[in-house]
């Protein structure tokens, strides 16, 4: 483990049934598929997933069901090293039906489940858990007004808080300008900053635009071209990894906000924290499935050392 590191992160827990076709069936056609994978994730357990293979000591608040599903969830997480004595048992757990296509892009489809049940009370009730902490986490896979709420809360702590605006919406000036970090891809930035992205300098207009409304930075994935950080002293790009064979990229957002925590931890700079993250979810993409395939912190290293 980092040493003192500590992450909390709020968000949601899904069983995913991965189906691996060849394509995607046409209006009232049905395809066979050729596999299929099943196991834990949702956004926020996979981050969580990954910040702890990671070296980062991690705290997981959420829901899960109490049923065969909820059980692997907080299982695979404990075997992982997250902390999950703040993950609640409501109703039924929610699933991710994912259809993995050959060249690795994925089609998505979420059932809130209980995810849709984390409340204010419940981020009350971690107030305590804040307080030490380096970096709250929080996507948008649970009730907007949750999210909300633990910015407006904790805010005013020395906590830094990171955006996952994934599935992308709608949020007020007032919540963003209380976020340090926004973390979205390309879809969920043209969806915020209203801008086309279809090249390198689109994505760094749209970083512009998006770096007034929050604190510190703002980061925005582009897929197999790479990624941009933006900050009020820094402009970085970093290319996609050449020479992976991308065979499923399931969950590889996700472990790229892992690695670029861990970076953070470890005190790069933003540069080099781009470049360790894109490591990350380089790894991730060559390996089947979500949590299963990101890399432990002994792994990365070992890759990134021989990468620089």
């Amino acid at each position: 483990m980092l040493t003192d590191s500590k992450v909390v992160i709020i968000g949601s827990l899904n069983y995913d049934i991965i189906v691996k076709q060849q394509r995607m069936p046409a209006k009232g056609e049905t395809v066979q598929g050729d596999d299929v994978i099943q196991g834990p994730g949702g956004k926020g357990a996979n981050q969580a997933a990954s910040s702890a293979l990671l070296g980062i000591n991690t705290y997981m608040v959420g829901k899960v069901g109490d049923d065969r599903f909820g059980q692997a969830l907080t299982g695979s997480l404990k075997a992982f090293g997250v902390n999950v004595d703040h993950v609640l048992k409501h109703k039924i757990t929610g699933l991710g039906l994912v259809h993995s296509m050959p060249d690795g892009d994925y089609y998505s489809t979420v059932i809130k489940g209980s995810n849709g049940s984390v409340l204010k009370e419940d981020v009350d009730k971690v107030s305590e858990l804040t307080k030490n902490a380096d970096f709250l986490v929080l996507q948008d896979e649970i009730p907007a007004e949750t999210s909300d709420y633990a910015i407006k809360k904790f805010s005013i702590e020395p906590v830094s808080i990171i955006l996952n605006n994934a599935p992308a919406r709608r949020v007020s000036k007032e919540i963003l300008a209380k976020v340090d970090w926004l973390i979205v891809n390309e879809i969920e930035a043209q969806i915020m900053a209203d801008i086309k992205i279809d090249s390198r300098e689109k994505a760094f207009e749209a970083s512009d635009k998006l770096l007034k409304m929050v604190k510190s930075g703002v980061v925005i994935t582009l897929g197999e071209h790479g990624s941009i950080a933006k900050t009020k002293n820094e402009k970085v790009f970093i290319p996609a990894k050449k020479n992976i064979h991308a065979i499923d990229t399931t969950g590889a957002g996700d472990s790229f906000i892992g690695g670029l925590i861990s970076a953070f931890e470890q005190k790069m700079n933003l540069k080099d924290s781009m470049r360790f993250a894109t490591e990350v979810s380089a790894i991730t993409v060559t390996k089947n499935g979500g949590q299963a395939s990101f890399p432990t912190l002994k792994e990365i290293q070992k890759s990134f050392s021989k990468a620089k």
